[in-house]
């Protein structure tokens, strides 16, 4: 079993580059647009303070696994671009999905920073930064459902992989090397986020 997961390494591997892709555009495009959202909140910019919080709250509130069946079924699987039919990967339906609860957080924590800053708090910026990388592993954990609507991902890879040695002492071998690709990153990540605790 330790033998075929190996040779089939470098095939996962391609795999979590996805689910590192999705989560890195996931985590860009929401802290963009939930920083704008931040942004007008704490400013409380007349007639569009209540309609940021509102757009806050729908992506905050609406849960992620349920966003990508949504996308999934609503996104086209091809679009028409300058007379050539193009295929939408299901990866970027996945990364659609994950950038909503994304949006919702960077408003929170983004609000947060503007008003400490404005007010004179120091170290605002290193709040925002450890927080956000903690949500930025909560994300790559998440990007694994990807495969629930079959983006090539890590664990849509694995039970390609699995169906070739239907075991169920390889099904568990397989997850649980699949499961240390993230955990190995999210202790790479926590141990960025304890640097900067202790930098501050």
């Amino acid at each position: 079993m330790i033998e075929v997961l190996y040779d089939h390494t470098g095939y996962l591997a391609r795999g979590f580059a996805t689910n590192l892709l999705i989560s890195i555009l996931s985590m860009g495009f929401g802290t963009v647009l939930g920083t704008v959202l931040g942004w007008l909140r704490a400013r409380r910019v007349s007639g569009l303070g209540p309609l940021s919080h509102f757009g806050t709250n729908v992506c905050r509130n609406v849960p992620s696994f349920v966003l990508l069946f949504y996308m999934a079924s609503m996104i086209p699987s091809e679009v028409e671009f300058g007379g050539t039919i193009m295929a939408v990967p299901l990866w970027i339906k996945a990364t659609l999905a994950l950038t909503f609860p994304v949006i919702g957080f960077t408003s929170d924590q983004s609000k947060g920073f503007f008003e400490q800053r404005r007010a004179g708090v120091s170290g605002a910026g290193e709040i925002f930064t450890i927080a956000w990388l903690q949500y930025f592993l909560i994300i790559i954990m998440a990007s694994a459902t990807a495969s629930v609507i079959g983006a090539d991902e890590i664990v849509g890879r694995a039970n390609i992989v699995i169906s070739q040695n239907e075991s169920a002492q390889f099904l568990l071998v397989t997850y649980l090397y699949v499961s240390l690709w993230f955990l190995v990153t999210g202790l790479i990540l926590s141990g960025i986020v304890k640097g900067l605790t202790r930098a501050r």
